[in-house]
C-alpha cells in the first residue's frame, strides 16, 4: 500500500515539475480522443524525458514498452511513476510479436527508444515494424510531435543543438492513421509498402505541426534568441565571423539608413554576391519592408536591364568593390544610362547617422521584427532563361519558409552542421536552400562568392570542417576532377539540383571521397524544392519523391505511351504568387491552370513546371524530359534529354547539350553542341546502330566547342547552343 502511495506521490511531483519548469502544453487533444481505444503511439524522441511529457499531458495512463537492459536505471523511476512500465528483451526475435500482444491487452501504448532516429534506413527499418505492429493488432497509429524538449538539458541531440535549463515544451497530437494493408502482396513487399506510405504520412504531419505564420525576419529573431547573439551563425573565405548579435546589430543599423535612402520604394534591384554583406544587406532592406529584386549579373547586360524594367525599379543596390572584382563597370554604366540610381554599400556605411547606429541597437537588443504579412512579397527572382526571356518570380515570407520547413523534414540537420555555401543568391536554390535555410534553421554557414572555382572550393570546404554542400552536376563534376580525396572527408550531405546529375558524377565521387551524392529537383517558382531523395528513401535515377505539402498531376502528353508520365503541375504552400513578365511589367499573373476541370475547386494555384515526368507506384519521380525540350521527328516524339544520356555513354566527360533546329524536310533536326574534338556524326551513328538506337536520335548537326554555353547557375544553355546551332551551315 506504502508503495502504491510513494508512486502516486512521485508520479504527482514529477507532473507538477514538467508543467512548472517546461510549461509543457498539450495540442490536438481532439486527436487522441477520436484515435478510439486500441492506440499506438510512436514519436521520434528528441531527450529523453519525451515518454515523461506525453504521459504528463494525456488524460489516461498510457502502456511505456521498454527495453530490459533499462530496468534498473535510476531515471526510469519517474517513467514507471506515470507510466504502466513492461520490460522486453529487444534483442529477441519474439519482440516484435510481443509488442503486438501487449497492445492487444493493454489498449494504448508506446515504446521507449533511448536515441533520437534522423532520417535514414535505420527510420525506415523502425517505421516498418511500427506498421507491421499496428497490422496485427489492429491498432490506430497515434503520431506525437515534441516541440522544445531536443533544446532541454536532456536533450539526445546535444551535440547539434543549443541546450538550455528553460524551454517551453508543445506536445502535438497528430490525427491518427489507419493503414490499408494489400492482402494479395507477399507480407516483406507488404510491410516494406506499408513503412513507406507511413513514412509519407509522419513527414506530412511533421510538415504541417512545424508551420508557422511568420515573415523571415521573425524567424531568424527567433533562431537568434534559441541559438543565442553569441552563436557563429555565418563565416566567409577571410574568416570573417558573423554572430547572431553582429547580424541583428548591422540589419537593424543598415535597415534604418535604406528606410531613409530608399523611402518610397517597394522592391531595390539586389547586385551583390554571395556574401556576408549581401546576407546583412538582404535582411536589411527587409527591416524596412523593402523587397530584394535579386538580379543576375551573368546574364548579360540586355537582361539585367529588361529585368530591372519589367519589376519597376528605381535603384539597384551594389558594392564598388564587387563592381570592380567582377568587371560590371559596363554594366553599371547601363543601368545609369537607363535611369536607374546606383546606390553603394561603402557609401550607406560611411554616412551612417548616429540616429541609425542607436535605433538599429535598440531594435536589435528588443528583436523587434517588422509586422510584415507571411503571404508579403520576400523576393523577386528571376527565371534562369533556359528556353526564353527571363521572367520575374515573386515569393512570398510563406513560400520561402514553407519550403525551408519541407526540406528539415526530409533531412536531420542541426546545429552541428556547418552549410558550404558557393551557390549565387540570385539563384533560388542559392539563396532559398543554402542561405536562408541554414540562418534561419539555426546551421553555420560558410559564404564563398562562387562555384565555379572547382580547386578552391573543395580545400576550403575541407578547412571550414563543412558538412553540407549544394550546387549542380557541372559544379560537382569539377570538384571531383581537381579536389583532393581528403577535401570532403566531412560531408554528410551533398545534394545535387538545377540539372541531371550523370552516373559519372555520381561514381567519381563514390570512389575519390566515398560520398554518395543526393538528386533532388526545384524551380525558381517553387522556392525551389519540389522532390529531393533523402538517406532514408532513395532511388537511383529519381529525383525522389515530393516534399510534403505538395500536390501534384499529371497532364498527359500526345505521343507519350508510358503510364504516370505527363506534364507535371504541382500545388502547394511553396509555390509562387506568379509571374511579372517583360511584355507587361508590373503585372502580377497567378499561377493557374486555365484547362483544369476539377469539380471541388478551380485551377487557381496550379503551376506548370513544363517537365515530362513519371512517378512511380512510390512515389519516386523520374524527369524525362522537358515539354519543350522534344523534338517531332518525322512524325515522331524525340526526348533531347534522352538523346544527351545516350551520348553521355560516348563521352561521359565531356558538356553537351542537344538542340532541335527547323529541316526543311522533317519539321526539324537534331543539333549536338559538345566540348569534344572528337564527335563524328559516323561515330554516333555507329554507337546508336550497335546498340539498337533509333537512328532519329542521330544529331544531323555538331558543333564543336571549347568551353560550353553555361548559365551563371551553371546549367546548360540551350538558348545559346541554339544560336551556335543555327549560325553552322553544315
Amino acid at each position: 500500500m506504502r508503495k502504491c502511495v510513494g508512486v502516486v506521490m512521485l508520479g504527482a511531483i514529477v507532473r507538477s515539475f514538467l508543467k512548472l519548469v517546461y510549461r509543457v502544453s498539450l495540442r490536438g487533444r481532439e486527436n487522441y480522443e477520436a484515435a478510439g481505444e486500441r492506440v499506438f503511439i510512436i514519436n521520434n524522441p528528441g531527450s529523453i524525458i519525451d515518454p515523461l511529457l506525453i504521459a504528463a499531458v494525456l488524460p489516461q495512463r498510457i502502456t511505456l514498452i521498454a527495453d530490459s537492459a533499462l530496468e534498473n536505471k535510476w531515471w526510469m523511476r519517474p517513467l514507471r511513476a506515470l507510466t504502466d512500465t513492461v520490460f522486453l528483451d529487444f534483442s529477441s526475435p519474439l519482440a516484435t510479436a510481443d509488442i503486438a500482444r501487449l497492445l492487444v491487452e493493454r489498449k494504448c501504448c508506446m515504446v521507449f527508444r533511448s536515441e533520437h532516429l534522423s532520417n535514414t534506413p535505420r527510420l525506415t527499418r523502425v517505421l516498418e515494424t511500427a506498421a507491421w505492429i499496428a497490422e496485427k493488432s489492429a491498432a490506430v497509429l497515434l503520431p506525437v510531435r515534441i516541440d522544445g524538449a531536443a533544446h532541454s538539458i536532456f536533450s539526445y541531440m546535444r551535440h547539434r543543438v543549443r541546450r538550455r535549463f528553460f524551454v517551453r515544451v508543445t506536445v502535438t497530437v497528430l490525427p491518427p492513421q489507419r493503414l490499408d494493408p494489400t492482402p494479395s502482396l507477399p507480407s516483406r513487399e507488404r510491410r516494406r509498402l506499408m513503412g513507406a506510405k507511413l513514412y509519407s504520412i509522419m513527414m506530412e504531419l511533421e510538415y504541417r505541426a512545424s508551420l508557422s505564420k511568420w515573415n523571415v525576419v521573425q524567424m531568424l529573431m527567433d533562431s537568434a534568441g534559441r541559438s543565442g547573439r553569441k552563436f557563429p551563425i555565418a563565416e566567409d573565405q577571410d574568416r570573417n565571423v558573423l554572430t547572431y548579435g553582429s547580424l541583428l546589430t548591422k540589419m537593424c543599423v543598415l535597415g534604418h539608413a535604406f528606410g531613409r535612402i530608399f523611402r518610397g520604394e517597394e522592391r531595390v534591384g539586389f547586385l551583390l554576391p554571395t556574401s556576408l554583406a549581401g546576407l546583412v544587406a538582404f535582411f536589411g532592406l527587409h527591416m524596412k519592408r523593402h523587397v530584394p529584386a535579386m538580379l543576375n549579373f551573368t546574364s548579360g547586360i540586355a537582361a539585367v536591364v529588361s529585368c530591372c524594367q519589367t519589376v519597376k525599379l528605381s535603384s539597384v543596390l551594389t558594392s564598388r568593390k564587387f563592381i570592380k572584382l567582377a568587371d560590371l563597370d559596363v554594366m553599371e554604366q547601363a543601368l545609369k544610362d537607363a535611369g536607374l540610381r546606383i546606390v553603394y554599400l561603402e557609401d550607406i556605411a560611411s554616412n551612417l547617422t548616429i540616429g541609425d547606429k542607436v535605433c538599429g541597437l535598440i531594435t536589435s537588443r528588443l528583436r523587434k521584427a517588422p509586422s510584415t504579412p507571411c503571404s508579403g512579397t520576400a523576393a523577386v527572382m528571376f527565371t534562369s532563361g533556359t528556353e526564353g526571356v527571363p521572367k520575374a518570380v515573386f515569393l512570398s515570407h510563406a513560400n520561402i519558409i514553407c519550403n525551408l520547413r519541407q526540406a528539415l523534414t526530409m533531412f536531420t540537420v542541426g546545429a552541428g552542421d556547418k552549410m558550404f555555401n558557393c551557390l549565387p543568391m540570385f539563384h533560388a536554390f542559392g539563396l532559398g536552400i543554402c542561405t536562408l535555410l541554414p540562418v534561419l534553421a539555426g546551421i553555420r554557414v560558410f559564404m564563398y562568392p562562387s562555384p565555379l572555382h572547382y580547386r578552391i572550393v573543395p580545400q576550403l570546404f575541407y578547412e571550414s570542417q563543412s558538412t553540407i554542400i549544394c550546387g549542380t552536376d557541372t559544379f560537382c563534376a569539377g570538384y571531383a576532377r581537381y579536389g583532393r580525396p581528403y577535401d570532403f572527408c566531412h560531408a554528410r550531405l551533398v545534394i545535387i539540383g538545377a540539372e541531371k546529375m550523370r552516373d559519372s558524377t555520381r561514381d567519381a565521387w563514390r570512389q575519390k571521397y566515398g560520398v554518395d551524392l543526393i538528386e533532388g529537383y526545384g524551380a525558381t517558382e517553387t522556392s525551389p524544392l519540389i522532390s529531393v531523395n533523402s538517406p532514408a528513401y532513395t532511388r537511383k535515377g529519381s529525383v525522389g519523391r515530393l516534399v510534403p505539402g505538395l500536390q501534384c498531376r499529371l497532364q498527359n502528353v500526345p505521343g507519350i505511351e508510358e503510364e504516370n508520365t505527363g506534364i507535371l503541375w504541382v500545388k502547394g504552400d511553396n509555390v509562387m504568387l506568379g509571374y511579372m513578365r517583360a511584355s507587361s511589367p508590373g503585372t502580377l499573373e497567378p499561377p493557374c491552370d486555365p484547362a483544369f476541370d476539377g469539380s471541388a475547386e478551380t485551377g487557381e494555384g496550379w503551376y506548370d513546371t513544363g517537365d515530362i515526368v513519371h512517378i512511380d507506384s512510390e512515389g519516386f519521380v523520374f524527369i524525362r524530359g522537358r515539354a519543350k525540350r522534344f523534338a517531332k521527328i518525322g512524325g515522331e516524339m524525340v526526348s533531347l534529354a534522352a538523346v544527351e544520356d545516350a551520348l553521355r555513354v560516348i563521352w561521359p566527360e565531356a558538356s553537351l547539350g542537344v538542340v532541335a533546329v527547323p529541316d526543311p524536310r522533317k519539321g526539324e533536326q537534331l543539333a549536338l553542341v559538345i566540348a569534344a574534338e572528337d564527335a563524328t556524326t559516323g561515330r554516333i551513328a555507329a554507337h546508336f546502330a550497335s546498340n539498337g538506337i533509333s537512328p532519329l536520335w542521330t544529331p544531323k548537326r555538331i558543333v564543336i566547342v571549347k568551353q560550353p554555353p553555361l548559365l551563371g547557375s551553371g546549367k546548360f544553355d540551350y538558348v545559346g547552343a541554339r544560336k551556335l546551332a543555327m549560325q553552322e551551315n553544315v
